[in-house]
């Protein structure tokens, strides 16, 4: 099995837009491995639904998988993506900027389907997913994180930091500072 939490070499342009689409869609749809930081230290965000999510079991499992999905959906408006993201606002801009590269129209075909969640107490699951564009494998068997917090299960920003390096290789300045770019 494959682990995107090790930077990679730059990647192919179609597995680049795969990676984007974690993060960016296009103008037009935006109308709207270092250590892990503790999950509780990441407030939600205001758009967070009332109710919470479970902490364990299958109902956890089941809410990773659903918010993961809806991460990764390049047809899902960037704000609400952006809550689905462990401190999702502090990549607002730069998944705005890239939004209006070329590979940001790419992207809206792309999607992840997830093939296993585990659950780590305290507040983490660890999943295994597959990133697709138009359907078809791109990436498979990535590993990522999850984390519980403010009552919902996130992507957890080392995952998304991950992603970027994968997709723009460890020394690229478009990466964000806060993934070591």
């Amino acid at each position: 099995m494959r682990s995107i939490s090790p930077p990679r070499a730059r990647l192919a342009p179609t597995t680049l837009c795969a990676a984007l689409a974690a993060i960016s869609v296009t103008v037009a749809a935006c109308s709207a491995s270092g250590s892990a930081a503790s999950p509780s230290a990441h407030p939600s965000h205001s758009t967070a639904s009332a109710t919470a999510q479970p902490a364990s079991g299958a109902a956890a499992v089941a809410a990773v998988r659903a918010n993961w999905g809806t991460f990764f959906n390049g047809a899902v408006p960037v704000p609400r993506r952006l809550t689905l993201l462990q401190d999702g606002q502090q990549f607002a801009s730069f998944v705005r900027s890239q939004a209006k590269t070329t590979i940001g129209a790419l992207v809206l075909q792309a999607a992840a389907r997830v093939s296993a969640v585990t659950l780590k107490p305290p507040g983490r699951a660890s999943v295994t997913y597959t990133i697709l564009l138009s359907g078809k494998p791109l990436e498979k068997n990535l590993h990522g994180t999850a984390v519980y917090s403010g009552g919902r299960w996130l992507v957890a920003v080392t995952t998304f930091c991950a992603l970027l390096h994968l997709a723009y290789g460890k020394k690229n300045r478009v990466i964000p500072a806060v993934c070591g770019g």
